[in-house]
């Protein structure tokens, strides 16, 4: 049954109208998500072919430049896509996404049904749960969203600020990204130039971020369904009726089975990326660094670089600060079967509470790639 969202969301937090159009009723935490990626063509329950194009045109021209520099090495292009890696990442993230596209849905579908159902069965405590952690995820969506704009304007405004015109009408003139268009490198091809890499480069943006706030809100679902979980232990017992407590112990094993089986399937979709965007952080900063080392009287440029810089461990603190989270509250949920009437029942009850309180002690961890588990420990390490 499908749920109006809206009026759930009106009830218990107020948004403006203009953001209460990117909600979905079928979608209460990842609607906004879906709604920007589906505009970009990474998100298609129905493929449509001028989004697919739009996609391979997007992937294609970002694939040019690793092809330039393989063909021609030349020092300046790679420079570009080191210092600019967060954009390439995007090429990573839109790629395993369409390839692992059915997994996702089915993860998105999960999420989404288990929190319909929720909202459908009016308990007040779970509504109040999950009201706020829908709330933290839209404040860090759109916050998150405005970052990625202001860093794109100053990161696509600052060529025009460094390029020099010469006297017999050659002159520097610089880019971000050095993908294949068919225009000159001077004026006024040149411009044509930037418009397409302007156009390419913020539709691969979307990507990144796009990809970027539904992990997260996702991590965010897994905390606040970790709350409820203990909340449900808590109230498993029921003192007048032992069937309905071992009823009640059956359903919440179920639901802690599947709950970690789709944390890890989800685990193992974002870990790849994860593993190539730590990488590929470390050194886009160390290049960043070097470079506002090198600054001399260009204050424009020092003030974009660290805004850049800035941004980058914002991004990377937002995954490892969540990821971080989900790990210490998956550690609490077993306690929430001591904090039950159990000792009212008789002692096969009482096993049966032990023995959910045990199988339900899974440390749930999220890794980048085989080796660097995500935690405050791994980004105070690499920043």
């Amino acid at each position: 049954m499908a749920l109006n969202i809206w009026r759930v969301n009106k009830r218990y937090f107020s948004l403006s109208k203009l953001l209460s159009l990117l909600e979905d009723p079928r979608y209460p935490s990842v609607g906004p998500h879906l709604r920007l990626l589906g505009l970009t063509g990474i998100w298609q329950p129905k493929k449509t072919k001028i989004k697919q194009c739009i996609f391979y045109i997007t992937v294609g021209f970002f694939f040019s430049q690793y092809v330039k520099c393989v063909i021609k090495f030349h020092p300046v292009p790679l420079k570009l896509i080191l210092q600019y890696a967060p954009f390439h990442l995007g090429v990573v993230k839109a790629c395993f996404f369409q390839k692992d596209f059915k997994k996702w849905k089915s993860i998105i579908d999960y999420v989404s049904d288990v929190e319909c159902k929720e909202i459908a069965g009016r308990n007040d405590e779970k509504l109040r749960i999950i009201t706020e952690y829908i709330k933290r995820s839209r404040k860090i969506t759109y916050f998150f969203w405005a970052l990625a704009f202001f860093s794109n304007f100053a990161i696509f405004s600052e060529p025009y600020q460094k390029n020099q015109a010469g006297t017999n009408g050659t002159g520097v003139y610089l880019k971000v990204l050095d993908g294949y268009t068919p225009f000159s490198d001077e004026p006024p091809g040149y411009y044509f130039s930037m418009l397409v890499q302007t156009v390419l480069g913020h539709m691969m943006s979307v990507y990144v971020v796009g990809w970027d706030t539904l992990v997260l809100t996702i991590m965010i679902f897994l905390k606040g369904q970790l709350r409820i979980m203990r909340l449900n232990y808590a109230n498993i017992i029921d003192v007048k009726d032992a069937d309905k407590s071992r009823n009640n112990i059956m359903k919440c094993h179920r639901f802690h089975v599947t709950f970690v089986k789709y944390q890890k399937l989800f685990n193992s979709l974002i870990s790849p990326a994860m593993f190539v965007y730590l990488i590929l952080v470390s050194v886009n900063l160390g290049v960043c660094i070097i470079e506002i080392a090198q600054l001399q009287d260009d204050l424009k440029t020092l003030i974009s670089s660290c805004l850049f810089v800035v941004a980058c461990l914002i991004q990377l603190l937002l995954f490892f600060w969540h990821s971080n989270e989900v790990t210490e509250e998956s550690t609490l949920v077993s306690y929430g079967t001591f904090e039950s009437d159990w000792v009212e029942m008789d002692v096969k009850c009482q096993k049966e509470v032990a023995l959910l309180g045990l199988t339900t002690r899974t440390r749930l961890v999220f890794k980048a790639g085989p080796f660097n588990e995500m935690s405050l420990n791994t980004f105070i390490a690499v920043s």
